[in-house]
């Protein structure tokens, strides 16, 4: 091998070398972004567990409101007519907290 061929040779592996080293920090890079999205898919799951309880609460809340305006269908419509305090009332409903044992 002469020297220009050499010289080529040479350069050729300073390219792949500059090449590699930039998939090297492409690769580091691609990995703390991909430490960061699972930490974030973590929070994610967990905040997830408290709009699911939320919502459940909502739903009892709601059910709850459903029940006590359920009462007033016991009552004909010709009842509901009445003046001022002679008016129906859906039921009251009073929150209880309950001793878990």
């Amino acid at each position: 091998m002469d020297s220009s061929q050499l010289h080529t040779k040479l350069i050729q592996k300073k390219t792949e070398l500059e090449n590699l080293k930039k998939i090297n920090e492409l690769t580091v890079n691609l990995n703390e972004k991909l430490i960061d999205f699972g930490n974030q898919l973590e929070n994610l799951d967990s905040e997830s567990e408290s709009i699911e309880k939320v919502t459940g609460n909502w739903l009892q809340v709601i059910r709850a409101i459903s029940l006590a305006s359920n009462s007033l269908m016991s009552y004909k419509e010709n009842e509901q007519e009445g003046d001022g305090d002679d008016k129906p009332m859906t039921e009251r409903l009073v929150r209880c907290k309950l001793d878990k044992d």
